[in-house]
């Protein structure tokens, strides 16, 4: 290059066509917008295929966005007369070089920003100067490629060319990843950032080129030889349609995408939530979770059982099955056959409206549910016992019609409801990185929750919530700590046939409790509470208080301990129920969770049972009614997480060696005959009758038999029962217990004998003035 040579030699007189101007800035926009949206796709700085978007957004950018838009800029440059013997010639050298060096600068700026949300200012800036020189670069190695002229540059627009191209590729890359960190980005706000970062190509080019002047035409040099302008222009416009096309395929992914959630929308789906080590949710470079359809809609035995509810029977198999990965993924196979052979299956799946009291549709579901799992781990790369466990709560989603939907009279149609269902699972730091380089980014739940939810159709206040607590499911099995805990055992009926349980959020203890500061009891702290059997709160305590509970000194301490454990867990509850709730002298052996191998692996429970009427409400937000059915099945998987025996029998009786097999609750209907409910849960109405297989009764006990309410059964009830009497209340034992068992996996569990005690007299939620304790001694 040469700067002006003040001589008294004339340059020849430049002129500009404003239509290539134009159209310069076009071609540059387009490649810097397919550059971003190239970048928005990548997640991590590893992984082929991250490699790949690098690469490829450096070839766009470098090659288009800058390359391409230089020498359609040139071609709106005019020499002299306009005579083609007299215009720009480039030397191929010098045109190839120009075209390599910004993108390995580009390759390199963009490397160094990384892929991260927490992309720092100065990596930004760090980029935004080698973008910024890479535009510089560029320009003048390609100036330097023009063979027939010799040309001189302004100083001062040398400078400005290379302020205005840093500043703007900085503030550009800035925004972009800005509000890319943030996810508030979208296609409309890639584009501006794509727009803004073509006037840094495009004004730095100007700037450099009213400040060029062209010298010594040399008349020897041979356009035949060389590169014209109008074969730069032709190559030019061969890598502007490649970008394009980029940008057309990336519309399309978007719109088939967009397609496809609305269609979700309306369908039964299970998807992956994953969280990595610091509880940022995993999730697509455009704010998706991965998905995968199980059936079109759930299809009951009544019209009143359309919905997949987390108290259903095929959901708590789902639940179960979930926590059984390894048994369930050698049999997927056989079940995907199944699906493809059975011509009724394959036949629009079985989800005609002429199919809608199909008997054997659970099975069916299990079927899909289990290849969709697979079929959503294979699109994870995971293998299926790395899916995760099953969340224990079902979203519904709603999918708005459109205009013209609503216009032609399929509003009803269009606004469909489906269903979610969620595998959750924490990945530990190696995990989340191969995941990240599979393409997928991990944000904090608060960033993404708008875009997940109008992508997923659920509204975001609900979405979020349960978010946050799919993050603090997937991090315990929401059981109890070692020790001894004071626990509220309230039930309530719902206005179908289940009960429902008061259990506390988060993964601390499952139900409303506190801790004991002791690990075991002692034989002295049992006769203390063999005093208290059958009494409320408010009268332990006050009895605790007292001179004859002082009179025992040997559990001085404990009685201390209990007045403080029942005065906070009396705060956390409303005063009705702490009005009836009865305290169980009868400790209870529950799960606990074991931090190290030294550790118990169970815990003592010392509760109060109360259950409560259709109106029973509790305000407090730590809490929150779940049903009886599924936290059983919880406390079930607790007791007992690595027995897959059970499972794995139940699951080759159903899948393998029946084809006619119903559902769990015509089963019910083939076993003995059924015992009729107490008179005090008439007005609680049941669609079916509990069946009971009688083991050894005792002379009468069949006389005063309690009902068994909300425990569904699968296969066969063991009952052995006596009826707690209003006399056994002070009693400090029970004479006998109920235990019911659930299918070929189930056994008793401390929450089945919290529902026994709930049936003894006088701690159901009735408003009693007249109730008077009397205390003795």
């Amino acid at each position: 290059m040469w700067l002006i040579d003040r001589t008294l030699q004339e340059s020849i007189p430049v002129s500009y066509l404003g239509g290539y101007i134009f159209l310069s800035y076009v071609v540059s926009m387009m490649g810097c917008t397919t550059t971003l949206e190239l970048l928005h796709r990548r997640t991590s700085r590893a992984g082929l295929y991250n490699w790949y978007l690098l690469l490829t957004s450096s070839l766009v950018m470098g090659g288009i966005g800058i390359w391409c838009m230089h020498f359609i800029g040139n071609r709106a440059i005019v020499l002299g007369d306009g005579s083609a013997r007299i215009q720009i010639v480039y030397s191929m050298t010098f045109t190839g070089v120009s075209f390599v060096l910004p993108v390995v600068v580009l390759l390199v700026a963009f490397y160094s920003i990384g892929a991260s949300e927490e992309t720092s200012f100065v990596r930004i800036t760090l980029g935004g100067v080698l973008a910024g020189g890479a535009v510089c670069a560029m320009h003048y190695i390609g100036q330097l490629g023009i063979s027939n002229y010799r040309c001189s540059y302004q100083i001062a627009n040398v400078v400005g060319a290379a302020i205005i191209a840093v500043f703007a590729s900085t503030t550009a890359l800035t925004v972009f990843f800005r509000w890319r960190a943030t996810w508030t980005d979208s296609w409309w706000r890639r584009g501006i950032c794509g727009c803004f970062l073509a006037c840094a190509v495009s004004g730095m080019h100007w700037t450099a080129a009213v400040g060029t002047s062209y010298w010594e035409h040399d008349d020897s040099i041979q356009h035949s030889s060389q590169l014209s302008r109008s074969q730069t222009v032709i190559i030019c416009a061969v890598l502007a349609c490649a970008a394009c096309g980029i940008l057309t395929v990336c519309a399309v992914a978007a719109g088939g995408s967009r397609r496809r959630l609305h269609t979700q929308a309306r369908q039964l789906v299970l998807s992956g939530v994953f969280f990595d080590s610091e509880g940022r949710l995993m999730v697509t470079p455009h704010a998706m979770l991965p998905s995968r359809k199980i059936v079109d809609r759930y299809l009951g035995k009544t019209f009143n059982d359309d919905d997949l509810t987390r108290s259903h029977s095929a959901f708590l198999w789902a639940f179960r099955a979930s926590r059984n990965w390894n048994i369930v993924k050698d049999v997927v196979p056989f079940m995907r056959a199944r699906l493809e052979t059975d011509d009724y299956f394959t036949k629009g799946d079985g989800l005609d409206e002429e199919n809608e009291l199909q008997t054997d549709f659970d099975e069916l579901f299990k079927r899909h549910f289990c290849v969709a799992a697979q079929d959503l781990a294979d699109e994870l790369r995971q293998p299926l016992p790395n899916l995760g466990m099953l969340y224990d709560d079902v979203l519904t989603t709603s999918a708005p019609g459109s205009c013209f939907g609503r216009a032609m009279g399929y509003a009803r149609l269009g606004g469909s409801k489906g269903q979610m269902m969620f595998t959750v699972r924490h990945l530990n730091k190696q995990e989340s990185n191969r995941m990240a380089a599979a393409g997928y980014r991990f944000t904090t739940i608060e960033n993404v929750t708008s875009a997940l939810s109008s992508r997923m159709h659920i509204p975001a206040p609900t979405l979020g919530v349960h978010l946050r607590d799919m993050r603090d499911y997937a991090t315990s099995g929401h059981s109890y700590l070692p020790g001894v805990h004071l626990v509220s055992f309230v039930m309530r009926p719902t206005i179908y046939d289940h009960f429902e349980v008061l259990t506390a959020k988060g993964t601390g203890n499952p139900l409303p409790s506190t801790t004991l500061p002791i690990r075991k009891l002692q034989f002295q702290h049992l006769d203390l509470l063999s005093h208290m059997e059958g009494w409320t709160i408010s009268t332990c305590m006050t009895w605790l208080r007292s001179a004859a509970a002082q009179a025992n000194t040997d559990a001085d301490e404990f009685r201390e301990q209990l007045i403080h454990a029942m005065t906070t867990l009396s705060t956390t509850l409303p005063p009705d129920i702490n009005m009836v709730a009865r305290f169980s002298a009868r400790p209870l052996i529950a799960p606990c969770r074991t931090p190290n191998d030294t550790d118990a692996t169970h815990c003592t429970l010392l509760s109060f049972c109360v259950v409560g009427n259709l109106e029973t409400q509790v305000s407090n937000p730590n809490y929150t009614f779940a049903p009886l059915r599924l936290f059983r099945v919880q406390q079930q998987l607790n007791e007992a997480p690595g027995g897959g025996e059970g499972f794995a029998k139940e699951l080759g009786k159903e899948l393998y060696y029946s084809d006619t097999r119903t559902s769990s609750a015509t089963d019910s209907e083939l076993t003995s005959p059924s015992v009729k409910s107490s008179s005090v849960f008439k007005f609680w109405p049941r669609k079916q009758p509990i069946t009971v297989v009688q083991e050894q009764p005792s002379p009468g006990s069949w006389a005063d038999i309690s009902p068994l309410g909300d425990i569904m059964v699968r296969k066969e009830v063991k009952v052995d029962v006596a009826k707690l009497s209003e006399q056994m209340l002070n009693s400090p034992r029970h004479a006998s217990r109920t235990t019911v068992v659930a299918g070929d996996m189930a056994y008793s569990t401390y929450v089945d004998e919290l529902y026994n005690l709930c049936y003894s007299s006088g701690i159901r939620l009735r408003p009693d003035t007249d109730l008077q304790v009397v205390m003795t001694g």
